[in-house]
C-alpha cells in the first residue's frame, strides 16, 4: 500500500498544455502594464498586445467549456484575472455562448446565428454582423444574475464578483490615465470581442446546422492554432464541446472523412480573402 508520505501531489492544472495559456495570458498582463505606466511605447508592442486580448478572449472561451484548474478557488481567481484581462466577465459569455450557442447553434435564440446579416455582398456581411449580433444580444438576452441566484448560486456570487471587480477596476484605470486606459486597454478589449464575435461567421456561414459534422467550418494551420489555442477545429469543438481544447487536432484528424473539403482551409486568411472579399466560396455570389 502506498503511505501518504510518498503519494505524489496531484498538479495544479488539470491539462499540462495549459502552461502555454498561462504564459501567453502572463506575457499580456506585462504588456498592459508597461505600455499602461509608459514604461515602453512602440507600435509593436500595441499589435502584439492586440493579438494576445484575442488569446485572452478564447482562453476564456476555453475555460468556460473546461475548467482549466483543478481547485474551485483556483478557477474562480483565474476567471476574476480573465476579467480584468478581457475588460469584461468571464461568466458573462455562459448563457449566450455555452447555452444558447452550442445548445441551439444557429437558431433564432443564438445571437450570432449567420442569418442575422444578409447583405449582397459577404464583405458588407463581414463589417455588420457584430455589430448586429451584439444589438440582438442586449434585446433579448435573459437575465442570468436573477436566473443564477436561485438556481446556481455559487455561479451567482462568482459573478457579482467578477462584475463588481471589473468595473471598478476599469474605473480605477479610467481616473488616473484615461488616454492610457483608452488606447492600451479600451482598444485592445473591444478588438477581441470584435474578433470573437465575428469569427462566428466565417465559423458557420453556409453551414448544414442540422449536420452532424457539416455544422461548422474549421481553420487547420498548424501557427493559427499554435496561438489561438486550437481554436480553428470548430467542428471537433462543437460535437465535444466540453472536450479540452488541446485534444481537439486528434479528434479532428479521427473526422476528418467526414467532414465536406470545402469546410477546411489551411489559412485564415485565405478563407477570410475568399469569403468576404472576393466571395467565390460564398454561396450568396452564386
Amino acid at each position: 500500500m502506498t503511505s501518504m508520505a510518498t503519494a505524489r501531489p496531484q498538479p495544479l492544472l488539470r491539462y499540462r498544455a495549459d502552461l502555454r495559456t498561462l504564459s501567453l495570458l502572463l506575457a499580456l498582463n506585462v504588456l498592459y502594464v508597461v505600455q499602461w505606466l509608459h514604461i515602453a511605447n512602440r507600435w509593436y508592442l500595441l499589435a502584439l498586445t492586440y493579438l494576445l486580448a484575442v488569446v485572452a478572449l478564447v482562453a476564456k472561451h476555453n475555460h468556460n467549456h473546461c475548467a482549466t484548474f483543478r481547485r474551485d478557488a483556483l478557477n474562480s481567481a483565474f476567471e476574476l484575472w480573465l476579467s480584468l484581462l478581457s475588460g469584461n466577465t468571464t461568466t458573462g459569455v455562459i448563457t449566450a455562448h455555452n447555452r444558447l450557442h452550442h445548445g441551439q447553434n444557429n437558431s433564432q435564440v443564438d445571437f450570432v446565428r449567420c442569418s442575422l446579416v444578409r447583405y449582397r455582398r459577404n464583405w458588407q456581411n463581414l463589417l455588420a454582423f457584430f455589430f448586429v449580433s451584439v444589438a440582438d444580444m442586449y434585446r433579448h438576452r435573459p437575465d442570468d444574475l436573477a436566473e443564477w441566484r436561485h438556481t446556481r448560486p455559487g455561479l451567482y456570487r462568482q459573478a457579482l464578483a467578477e462584475r463588481i471587480a471589473t468595473i471598478g477596476f476599469v474605473l480605477a484605470l479610467a481616473i488616473m490615465d484615461w488616454k492610457a486606459t483608452l488606447i492600451y486597454c479600451a482598444g485592445p478589449w473591444l478588438f477581441a470581442q470584435w474578433f470573437l464575435v465575428t469569427i462566428n461567421l466565417l465559423q458557420h456561414q453556409d453551414c448544414d446546422f442540422q449536420s452532424e459534422f457539416g455544422h461548422s467550418r474549421n481553420i487547420t494551420g498548424t501557427m493559427v492554432n499554435w496561438v489561438l489555442l486550437n481554436n480553428g477545429f470548430h467542428t471537433a469543438h462543437h460535437c465535444y464541446p466540453a472536450l479540452h481544447w488541446s485534444l481537439l487536432p486528434e479528434v479532428h484528424s479521427r473526422m476528418a472523412g467526414e467532414i465536406r473539403g470545402d469546410l477546411n482551409y489551411r489559412s485564415l486568411w485565405a478563407c477570410v480573402w475568399r469569403r468576404f472579399i472576393t466571395g467565390e466560396d460564398w454561396s450568396g455570389s452564386r
